[in-house]
């Protein structure tokens, strides 16, 4: 694998565009730090993620620090906590009204960002990388699951 692809899956440039782009200018306004941040935009971003487990996996941290993370947004104000009816064991994580200029921001930010790294790349050359990292993201998560590391 050249070094390029293998930078691009560990991801520390996407993690540092993320930190430049999205996260630094909110946090200077609203105080958030980066985690807080990326909770409040995955939330707004993926409906399916609302759960502890959910984010927990997402963004693979422990449950301790996400939890400490999501006590503390709830009573900031930029979410809510809702038991789920039908299986009360569950709680789900939503924003609220608070955290709407934020997460318009940051996706506006995103999908400028979004555009600038894919710019001057031509469609079906996209259509085949998002194949391919489709395939390496499955493939992962089934040496993942199954414990198939060497």
């Amino acid at each position: 694998m050249n070094n390029i692809v293998e930078d691009i899956i560990r991801g520390g440039k996407f993690k540092k565009l993320i930190e430049n782009v999205l996260v630094h200018d909110a946090r200077e306004i609203t105080g958030l730090n980066r985690i807080e941040l990326v909770v409040i935009y995955l939330l707004y971003k993926y409906d399916e993620i609302n759960t502890l487990t959910d984010i927990c996996k997402y963004l693979q941290m422990n449950k301790g620090h996400i939890s400490t993370t999501m006590d503390g947004l709830g009573k900031k104000g930029y979410i809510l906590c809702k038991r789920d009816e039908s299986d009360r064991r569950f709680i789900r994580y939503h924003i609220t009204e608070k955290a709407d200029s934020i997460v318009e921001d940051m996706d506006r930010l995103w999908k400028e960002m979004s555009r600038q790294i894919v710019r001057d790349i031509d469609e079906k050359d996209l259509e085949i990388f998002n194949k391919v990292s489709c395939q390496i993201e499955n493939n992962m998560r089934f040496m993942l699951e199954q414990n198939d590391i060497l």
